[in-house]
């Protein structure tokens, strides 16, 4: 029977094309409508997510990553203290104005990076070299990407809060959804406007010992501070929050919600059509294989072993078009994220829908009768 309901797809891939084109541009849409809602919260939450930090002192209480104001400057003491903490390193941020010679204006997130030797040194992404061109005074780097919308080149420059800067080189990578990311060292920073950083950063970027257990120095911490005095989370806790407050705010949690249910709704009517019009084109070949002493249940198989291999090469076609979209993707720097797990749970669902189209498929020999299909 396997046999038989691989040879019927094979020799009938007509009938059956319509099927596996429908299931691989609705897991498409799925994969790529889940994919672009995870590059938008990474997108979100690129300083965070590619620090190198074990845990972040943020303000108390709050909601996002990006809503942190003033950690004060006196408990830095109290972190070095702890035996766990091998390195310790302000971080600041502040959103202003950027300027170019044309006078456009740009609202941009300003972002200070350690460039010091450590552990904690510059962000997962940038290399080295280009970490390197910040040591000069008010330099900055911003992303290839937003460099047509801050009429940046290399070696031109710009004014962020009244004061002059120097485009030093370009990022890849870190095109934020909120705003252009302008990153430079925090000694330039602090130059540029010294009253984000004048009662203390907003932040304090903490890492590790190896040997200590993060989640019992992060309990430790907030017991000796006070939850009043400063805030202590995990970037993974801390990203978590922030894409929950984000999806919250925005409404981009529902409307992608609903992008993928009408993605699952139109794949099942679709392929349950076009496996339908294949079982009723095959009625007599089925009629006569019910006259031959073949079971409803084992056409059942034949069936739903088709459904199978339909949902087989629409994944593999699904695959490959959402391999070539994320390369696209990559170059225009458009925020794409496709994980391995989004991968196989977009497979089950694909998978699904074509066994339950089969299903529907289904009704058509259940309703019937050897005797009337060979007349």
């Amino acid at each position: 029977m396997v046999s038989l309901a691989r040879q019927n797809l094979v020799h009938e891939w007509r009938r059956f094309a319509a099927a596996i084109l429908t299931l691989a541009f609705s897991g498409l849409l799925i994969l790529v409508q889940v994919g672009l809602l995870l590059g938008q919260l990474d997108a979100f939450t690129l300083p965070l997510t590619r620090s190198k930090a074990d845990l972040w002192i943020t303000a108390p209480n709050i909601q996002s990553w990006d809503q942190s104001t003033v950690v004060p400057a006196r408990v830095e003491g109290l972190f070095w203290s702890h035996p766990a903490v091998r390195e310790v390193h302000e971080m600041s941020l502040g959103y202003t104005d950027w300027r170019t010679g044309d006078g456009a204006r740009q609202n941009v997130m300003i972002v200070g990076v350690n460039i010091r030797p450590g552990e904690l040194s510059g962000l997962d992404g940038i290399t080295a070299d280009t970490l390197a061109v910040l040591s000069n005074p008010e330099t900055v780097l911003v992303d290839r990407a937003d460099a047509a919308k801050l009429g940046a080149t290399i070696g031109g420059t710009a004014e962020i809060a009244g004061k002059r800067v120097t485009i030093g080189g370009f990022v890849r990578g870190f095109r934020s959804n909120l705003m252009p990311l302008v990153f430079t060292s925090a000694e330039s920073l602090r130059r540029i406007n010294a009253d984000w950083t004048s009662n203390g950063p907003p932040y304090f970027l903490l890492k590790l010992d190896p040997r200590f257990d993060v989640e019992q120095v992060r309990q430790e911490l907030e017991a000796a501070g006070g939850v009043q005095t400063y805030g202590v989370a995990t970037p993974e806790e801390l990203t978590a929050k922030s894409a929950l407050f984000w999806l919250e705010e925005s409404g981009a949690g529902t409307s992608f919600g609903f992008s993928m249910l009408l993605a699952l709704l139109v794949g099942i009517g679709v392929t349950g059509q076009t496996l339908r019009g294949a079982v009723i084109a095959s009625l007599k070949e089925y009629a006569t294989l019910r006259a031959l002493g073949v079971t409803v249940g084992q056409l059942r198989a034949i069936v739903l072993e088709q459904s199978l291999w339909v949902a087989l090469v629409g994944n593999l076609l699904m695959f490959v078009i959402a391999g070539l979209l994320s390369g696209l993707a990559w170059i225009m720097g458009i925020p794409l994220v496709l994980t391995w797990w989004l991968g196989g749970i977009t497979t089950l669902f694909v998978t699904a829908i074509a066994c339950l189209s089969g299903l529907v498929a289904l009704s058509v020999l259940y309703r019937s009768e050897p005797a009337d299909l060979l007349r």
